[in-house]
């Protein structure tokens, strides 16, 4: 007689019990009175527990767990669904227990000494009036699969953790930087822009404010790259620029006080091209800076280009020691006009077929439209067919207006 089964078996089913006892897969059988009938060889193996200790008895669940508890064959011969649930981590719902019970949990392994994952099915077995005769139940070590399956998502709970801190991190970041900005001084002004961040956050940063006086300011910044580390660069220049311009400060004053600070507080690699404005609309006249953006173009109300004011200095940040970066472009206007400043991401998007955009399609773009920013925008579209850009995208446009009267 096998060791795996010791009470005696009718011949009939005798066939049926060696072709168990030989299965690779681990299996143990309990009769109507839940007693071991079958565990054979790979059973064994899983369990480290011998089919001469079960075989007969009740004791199959010390093989899995270090105090008594009904395994799933008992459940099954029993009927006991309710029972499923607060004992097994993972289960199906035995609606129809005929076809078999599905659950899965961690078991002690007593007898190997260390614990296990298994993914455990039990099936009853019924003689020809409907008596239960026998409960079949089947194992898989599924350990490895489980453990990958937990450091997995314990990888993905520390990065959703990860990526809500940063998030939460983020809109904290952008709402500082908004309240710095003062984007509702800028409107006020009487400008009209559009930044267009290729990331979370725009390394460009458009500014204007009136002085005491009535002039008015605008500034036009790209600090180098994009994203967080690029707006934090460029932030050295907003209460400085809002300071100065409250004071009515000279243009070449405001933009010297601007570039010593950022050569000072930004490390090495960093700076911030950038174009800026002061106009004395009451006179017409007007100053210019302009230090490694594209040329800030003046057009006329037909968007005919008029003036062409080039870049003549350094980014801010570069240096403090050029001798002309108080130095200022001086212009007028006879009719009225409007100043159109962009930055590098605008002349430089680049299509799916890799041409950039460049300025004269910008000056395409703004002949005979109104309003520019809008006209600009669906030409950079267009440009880049729809697809996001790989730089921060900005334009401002400054009127320069006729004054009223006859």
């Amino acid at each position: 007689m096998s060791a795996s089964h010791s009470m005696a078996t009718p011949p009939s089913t005798a066939y049926a019990v060696t072709l168990m006892e030989h299965l690779v897969v681990p299996t143990f059988v309990l009769d109507a009175d839940r007693r071991v009938v079958v565990w054979n060889r790979a059973c064994e193996r899983l369990t480290g527990v011998p089919a001469a200790q079960v075989i007969g008895t009740r004791e199959h669940w010390r093989a899995f767990y270090t105090r008594a508890r009904p395994c799933l064959a008992d459940l099954v011969a029993t009927r006991d669904w309710g029972r499923i649930e607060r004992l097994y981590t993972l289960h199906h719902d035995p609606a129809t227990p005929a076809h078999g019970v599905h659950v899965e949990n961690w078991c002690d392994m007593p007898h190997l000494g260390e614990r296990r994952y298994l993914v455990v099915d039990a099936g009853p077995v019924f003689d020809d009036h409907g008596q239960l005769i026998a409960v079949v139940e089947t194992l898989r070590d599924n350990t490895e699969n489980k453990l990958a399956s937990v450091q997995v998502e314990e990888q993905a709970r520390r990065l959703r953790a990860y990526y809500d801190s940063h998030e939460r991190e983020a809109e904290l970041a952008r709402r500082i930087l908004d309240h710095q900005i003062r984007s509702d001084v800028t409107l006020q002004s009487g400008v009209a822009f559009r930044v267009s961040p290729a990331d979370n956050f725009s390394g460009d940063m458009v500014l204007a404010a009136r002085s005491p006086d009535g002039r008015l300011y605008a500034l036009l910044a790209d600090a180098v790259g994009h994203g967080l580390a690029s707006a934090v660069s460029a932030l050295p220049v907003v209460q400085e620029f809002y300071r100065l311009v409250e004071q009515g400060e000279p243009l070449g004053s405001l933009v010297e006080s601007i570039n010593f600070i950022l050569a000072n507080a930004l490390p090495a690699g960093r700076f911030v091209a950038a174009a800026f404005v002061c106009l004395d609309e009451s006179a017409q006249r007007g100053e210019v800076w302009v230090g490694g953006v594209p040329d800030v173009l003046m057009l006329d109300a037909d968007g005919a280009l008029l003036q062409c004011f080039a870049s003549l200095h350094l980014p801010l940040g570069v240096s403090t020691d050029e001798d002309d970066v108080r130095r200022t472009v001086s212009f007028d206007w006879t009719v009225a006009a409007q100043l159109v400043m962009v930055s590098d991401g605008v002349v430089e998007a680049t299509s799916p077929d890799g041409r950039e955009f460049g300025v004269k399609r910008l000056l395409a773009a703004v002949d005979g439209a109104s309003p520019v920013i809008e006209a600009v925008s669906d030409a950079l579209q267009t440009h880049l067919c729809q697809l996001p850009a790989h730089d921060d995208m900005s334009i401002l446009v400054v009127p320069c207006p006729l004054p009223d009267g006859p």
